[in-house]
C-alpha cells in the first residue's frame, strides 16, 4: 500500500504525458465541486449541457464521458420590452458582469429570481411581476422521446400592465463549446427554417468543423400565429455586441439577414442570435418556445479506432443535417411531453406518505441517466453475431436481434472515474433503467453477457497492489 503512490504517479505520468491521453482517474488535476450547475439538458446518449442557477450555460459534454466545465458567457437569453415602439426594459438574464460583451445589461438582480428543478424539467422565474412589469417563466424540458439531443425552453409571459406590452427573447450562442477546438478555424453559421404540417420553425445552424467529430448545434423558435422569429447569422462574441443590443433597442427584433457567414479564421470565434417576439395585451398571458438542438451523429472512444453511430441517427439521419428537423419536432410536441411528464410526477408527488426530500431526490438523482458520460450506439445494419465479441459472440446469437432493436448502451461510473459499465456500481444503480427503460437494461446485460465468456491473457499491472495479471479471466 505505501508503494501506491509511486505506481500511480508513474501511470499517470505515461498516460497523460507519453501517451497523450487522459487519465481514466485523474487523482492529481482532479476537477473541483462546483455547487452551480442545474438540470442537465439532452436526452440520454446524445450529450448534454446544463443551464446553472445563474443564468449561465456550462459543462457541456458532446463527446462521450469527456466534460468542458467553463462557462461561456455569451450563451445567454435576453429580454426586451417595448410600450408603444418604446423600448422600456432589456436585460441579459444572468447576475455575471463579463468583460466581453460589455455593449450587453448584466448583473440581473437575484434577488427577483428563483431556480427550481424536478427532472427532467426544471424553471427559472427570471422576472417577477415588480411595478407592473411582465413576469416571466422559462421552463427547460428534456424530451420524452429519450433519445433526441434536444432542450426546449418555454417561456410563460404576464402582462400586469394595463396597456399592451411587446415583448422579444434572445437565444444568443457561441460556435462550440468554449474550447480550444472553437478557435481552430472553418466555422460558420447559417440560418435555417423548416416547415412541416403547417408548423413552422426558424432559427440559425451554427457548424463546427472539427476533424474527428464535427457537430452542429442550432437556435430556434416556434414561427406560430402572433409570434416572429428573427435572427442574427454571425456577431463576434469577444467585442462589445453593440451591434446585438441596438438592433433589440431600435426595434425589438433582429436584423435577420440572408445567406451563409465566412469561415472564420484560425484564433476567431463566432456566435449567433435568435429572437421571438410577441404582443402581449394587457392584463394577458402569452408563450414563447426556443429551443437549442445539436447534432453529431458518430462518437468515439479514446483510442479512436472506431466510430460509433448514435442512436438518435436511426430516425433521423447521419449525415449531420438533423437540427431543423429535431427542433422541429422538439417545438411541436413539447407541450405533449409536458403533459406526460407531470401525469408520470403526479403519483410520487401526490404520495403524503413520502417526504418531501425524497420526492425531490427521485426525479433529481436521475440526471445522471444522460449527464453520466452516457453513450446509446446503433448496431450496424450489417452486424452479425460473430461481431458482437469475436470470436465467441457466435455462440451468443441469440442475443442479436435486442442489440440490433435496442442498440448498445453504457453509462460511466462517476464524472471524475471515466469507466464504462462497471458491473459492481451498476448493480447498484440499475433500479433507475429497470424501472424506467428496461429495454435498455436488457440490452446492457445481454453485453455484459458476452463479456462474461470472453479472456483478455494481456498482461497488466493492478495500481492497488502492484500485482501483474490477465486482464479477464473467462467464466465457463
Amino acid at each position: 500500500m505505501p508503494l501506491l503512490p509511486g505506481r500511480y504517479f508513474r501511470w499517470w505520468y505515461k498516460k497523460t504525458h507519453i501517451e497523450k491521453k487522459s487519465a481514466f482517474t485523474d487523482l492529481l488535476c482532479a476537477v473541483p465541486l462546483q455547487q452551480i450547475y442545474g438540470c442537465p439538458l439532452g436526452g440520454i446518449r446524445g450529450g448534454t449541457t446544463t443551464r446553472g442557477w445563474r443564468g449561465e450555460f456550462g459543462r457541456w459534454q458532446l463527446n462521450p464521458g469527456i466534460y468542458h466545465y467553463g462557462m461561456v458567457i455569451d450563451d445567454q437569453f435576453t429580454v426586451c420590452l417595448c410600450c408603444k415602439g418604446q423600448t422600456v426594459y432589456q436585460q441579459a438574464l444572468s447576475v455575471e458582469r463579463p468583460s466581453t460583451l460589455q455593449g450587453w445589461n448584466w448583473g440581473y438582480c437575484g434577488h427577483y429570481a428563483f431556480y427550481h428543478a424536478l427532472y427532467p424539467c426544471a424553471g427559472k422565474a427570471t422576472l417577477t411581476a415588480n411595478r407592473g412589469a411582465p413576469a416571466l417563466d422559462s421552463v427547460v424540458c428534456l424530451c420524452q422521446d429519450s433519445r433526441l439531443p434536444v432542450g426546449v425552453f418555454i417561456w410563460e409571459v404576464e402582462n400586469g400592465r394595463d396597456e399592451d406590452v411587446d415583448i422579444s427573447i434572445m437565444f444568443s450562442l457561441q460556435n462550440g463549446t468554449g474550447t480550444k477546438q472553437g478557435r481552430s478555424g472553418g466555422h460558420w453559421n447559417e440560418p435555417f427554417f423548416f416547415e412541416k404540417e403547417t408548423e413552422r420553425v426558424a432559427g440559425v445552424r451554427l457548424h463546427h468543423c472539427t476533424y474527428m467529430t464535427p457537430f452542429t448545434l442550432t437556435i430556434s423558435a416556434w414561427e406560430k400565429a402572433g409570434t416572429g422569429v428573427t435572427h442574427l447569422m454571425a456577431f463576434n462574441p469577444m467585442g462589445s455586441g453593440g451591434e446585438v443590443r441596438q438592433d433589440l433597442l431600435e426595434a425589438g427584433r433582429l436584423d435577420s439577414p440572408t445567406g451563409k457567414s465566412s469561415p472564420k479564421e484560425k484564433w476567431e470565434v463566432t456566435a449567433a442570435a435568435v429572437c421571438a417576439s410577441c404582443r402581449v395585451p394587457a392584463q394577458g398571458h402569452r408563450t414563447l418556445e426556443l429551443a437549442l438542438a445539436w447534432d453529431m451523429p458518430h462518437a468515439h472512444f479514446g483510442s479512436k479506432e472506431k466510430l460509433h453511430l448514435r442512436q438518435y441517427t436511426h430516425f433521423f439521419g447521419s449525415g449531420g443535417v438533423a437540427t431543423p428537423a429535431l427542433s422541429h419536432y422538439a417545438l411541436t410536441r413539447c407541450e405533449e411531453w409536458e403533459r406526460k411528464m407531470e401525469a408520470w410526477q403526479k403519483p410520487i408527488l401526490d404520495n403524503s406518505q413520502l417526504p418531501s426530500w425524497y420526492k425531490w431526490a427521485l426525479f433529481n438523482e436521475l440526471y445522471f441517466v444522460t449527464d453520466g458520460g452516457t453513450i446509446w450506439v446503433e448496431l450496424p445494419p450489417d452486424c452479425c453475431a460473430e461481431d458482437l465479441r469475436e470470436p465467441v459472440g457466435a455462440g451468443l446469437s441469440h442475443l442479436l436481434p435486442v442489440l440490433q432493436e435496442y442498440g448498445r448502451f453504457a453509462y460511466l461510473e462517476g464524472q471524475e472515474y471515466r469507466m464504462y459499465n462497471t458491473y459492481d456500481v451498476h448493480f447498484c444503480a440499475s433500479f433507475a433503467l429497470i424501472m424506467l427503460w428496461p429495454k435498455l437494461q436488457i440490452s446492457l446485460q445481454y453485453d455484459i453477457a458476452v463479456t462474461v465468456v470472453k479472456e483478455d491473457v494481456q498482461p497488466r499491472q493492478y495500481l492497488m497492489c502492484g500485482q501483474t495479471a490477465q486482464v479477464i479471466l473467462a467464466v465457463m
